[in-house]
């Protein structure tokens, strides 16, 4: 039991960084990008290296994806003479968190779970 709450508390930064990713993309029309946006949730039940590997990429990509859409919505806002500032503490935060949820893969417990 021990083991099954440690793994569900690693991968929960992985669930809400892809839910998060799957809904921008959601909310601007793209539909493709929002399935590719959900892999990881599906990709998080194959026990192989591989798997760890596609989720730390889509993660990544994300990742760039925010950064982004920070840059397009900020220089929007600049142009218009619209506050951005908390903008960029929102965004890049969830740039930030989806970024920083690439290395649970780093932990002793999904290096072992995956095999990694």
């Amino acid at each position: 039991m021990k083991k099954f709450l440690k793994l569900f508390f690693l991968i929960t930064p992985v669930v809400i960084s892809s839910l998060l990713i799957s809904a921008h993309f959601l909310r601007y029309g793209h539909g493709f990008f929002m399935c590719i946006g959900l892999v990881p949730l599906i990709a998080l039940f194959v026990r192989r290296p591989g798997a760890a590997r596609i989720i730390q990429v889509i993660l990544g990509l994300s990742t760039v994806s925010w950064i982004w859409t920070i840059y397009t919505l900020v220089s929007k806002r600049v142009a218009l003479g619209a506050p951005y500032t908390k903008l960029i503490f929102i965004l890049g935060g969830v740039a930030v968190f989806t970024f920083v949820s690439i290395f649970v893969f780093k932990t002793r417990t999904l290096r072992g779970f995956y095999k990694l």
